[in-house]
C-alpha cells in the first residue's frame, strides 16, 4: 500500500524587468476637408503605385484604416467626415506601442522603458518615421487621447498562476464601472479568451487584467526569436481623453511628450491606486480557511450565514456579481455583506477544492508589495511512496 508524503513548496511573483510603464497611447489631429482630402488621396495613390495584393489602405464606412506602420507599432486611423462637403471636420487617430515604435524586433511583452530617454527616442523616431510621410511628423503637433499604463507580474507556478487568474475573473464590479467581455466572431473562442481576461469600463478609465502569455500566443504576437516564459498576469489603467484633460488642467502640461512623462515617472503609483481604491485588499482563500474565519469572527449568526452562502455559492457561480444577485433573488439581503469579507482581510471567492496553496494574494497585495521584491506563495506538494 502506497504512502503519501506531503512537502512544504514556495512559487513566487516577480516583477519584470521593465517594471511599470507606458504599453500604449493614442495621438490624434483634426483636419479640414481638404487636408483629409490630400492625406486620402496621397495614401491610395501610393497603394496603387506599390502594386501590393495586400492593401495597407483600406475602407470601412467613414474611417480608412492604415496599416502600413504597423511593424513600427503604429495603427492609424482616418475619420472621413467630409460627405458631401469638402470642408468637413476630419480626423487621424494613431495608436502607438512605444516599445514597438523605438525597437520594432522587441517583444509585445515588453513596455517602454520607464526612462526619460525613452520619450526622447520616441519623439526622435516619431519624427524619422513620418518624416517623408503624409503625416505631421512632429509628436507635439498632435492631443494626447488615451494612454495606458501597466505591468507584467511572472510567476513561475502554473497551476498557481491559473488559480489567480480564474480568481481574479470573479472579482466584484467597481462601483461606477461596468464589467466588459471581449467579443468575438467564435463563440468557442471567446469563452476561452474571456477566461483568461478582465476588463472593468469608466467614462475616464478602464481597469484590466489578463494573461498576457495566452494573449500573445492566441493572437500571434510572439517574436520569431522569442522564448516566452509561461504565467505572465498583466494589470493595467487605461486613461481616457476626459480624464487626460483633467490632468492637463492640474499639471500645465499640454504636449504629449510632457504629459507621456509625467504618467511614466507616476505610473506605479498611479496603477497600484487605482486598483486599490476599486478593489478590496483582501486574499483568495481555500473553502475550509473562508469557513474557519467566518465561523471564529464576531458577526452575528445570521451575518456569518448570509457570508457562508455567499462563498458556497462562488464555488459555481461565474463573478461575485452573479452570486450576490442569486442571493437578492432567494430573498437574502446583502448589503455591506463584502464589507464584511474586507474586515477579515478575505475574498468570498474560494479557490479550488483540494488545491495545493491555501492562501494567494488579491491583486491589491499582488501590486503593493511586488516592487519591494518576490512574493512568496507557499503550497504543499503531494508525492506517493
Amino acid at each position: 500500500m502506497s504512502s503519501k508524503e506531503i512537502k512544504k513548496r514556495t512559487a513566487v511573483y516577480e516583477l519584470e524587468p521593465d517594471g511599470f510603464s507606458i504599453h500604449t497611447f493614442e495621438l490624434g489631429m483634426r483636419l479640414s476637408g481638404y487636408q483629409m482630402k490630400q492625406m486620402a488621396d496621397s495614401l491610395y495613390g501610393k497603394q496603387k503605385q506599390n502594386g501590393s495584393k495586400r492593401a495597407w489602405i483600406y475602407q470601412q464606412g467613414n474611417i480608412h484604416h492604415c496599416t502600413c506602420y504597423r511593424k513600427s507599432g503604429i495603427r492609424i486611423a482616418l475619420q472621413d467626415n467630409r460627405k458631401s462637403s469638402e470642408f468637413g471636420t476630419s480626423y487621424v487617430y494613431m495608436t502607438v506601442n512605444p516599445r514597438l515604435l523605438i525597437d520594432p524586433d522587441s517583444s509585445y511583452r515588453g513596455i517602454l522603458p520607464p526612462t526619460k530617454n525613452s520619450i526622447k527616442e520616441v519623439k526622435r523616431a516619431f519624427s524619422k518615421l513620418f518624416k517623408k510621410s503624409p503625416f505631421e511628423s512632429d509628436i507635439n503637433a498632435y492631443q494626447l487621447r488615451r494612454v495606458d499604463l501597466c505591468t507584467n507580474l511572472h510567476c513561475n507556478h502554473k497551476k498557481i498562476f491559473r488559480e489567480t487568474v480564474r480568481a481574479l475573473r470573479k472579482l466584484p464590479t467597481p462601483s461606477k464601472y461596468q464589467r466588459k467581455e471581449l467579443r468575438l466572431n467564435n463563440k468557442e473562442k471567446e469563452r476561452t479568451a474571456n477566461k483568461h481576461y478582465l476588463r472593468f469600463h469608466c467614462e475616464s478609465q478602464d481597469l484590466v487584467v489578463y494573461d498576457k502569455s495566452y494573449q500573445l500566443v492566441e493572437n500571434g504576437l510572439v517574436m520569431a526569436h522569442e522564448e516566452l516564459p509561461d504565467s505572465v498576469l498583466r494589470f493595467e489603467v487605461q486613461y481616457q481623453r476626459e480624464y487626460l484633460h483633467r490632468a492637463e488642467k492640474s499639471t500645465g502640461y499640454d504636449r504629449p511628450t510632457d504629459l507621456l512623462w509625467y504618467y511614466m515617472k507616476n505610473s506605479e503609483t498611479l496603477l497600484c491606486d487605482n486598483f486599490a481604491q476599486n478593489f478590496p485588499d483582501v486574499t483568495f482563500c481555500c473553502m475550509d480557511e473562508i469557513e474557519g474565519c467566518i465561523a471564529s469572527s464576531k458577526f452575528k449568526k445570521d451575518t456569518k450565514e448570509k457570508m457562508l452562502k455567499l462563498a458556497q455559492l462562488l464555488q459555481r457561480k461565474q463573478s461575485v456579481d452573479r452570486a450576490l444577485k442569486e442571493l437578492k433573488k432567494a430573498g437574502i439581503s446583502t448589503d455591506g455583506l463584502l464589507d464584511h469579507f474586507t474586515k477579515l482581510k478575505i475574498s468570498p471567492i474560494p479557490l479550488w477544492k483540494n488545491f495545493c496553496a491555501k492562501r494567494i494574494p488579491g491583486p491589491v497585495e499582488l501590486l503593493r508589495d511586488i516592487s519591494l521584491g518576490e512574493i512568496s506563495v507557499e503550497y504543499e506538494k503531494v508525492k506517493f511512496k
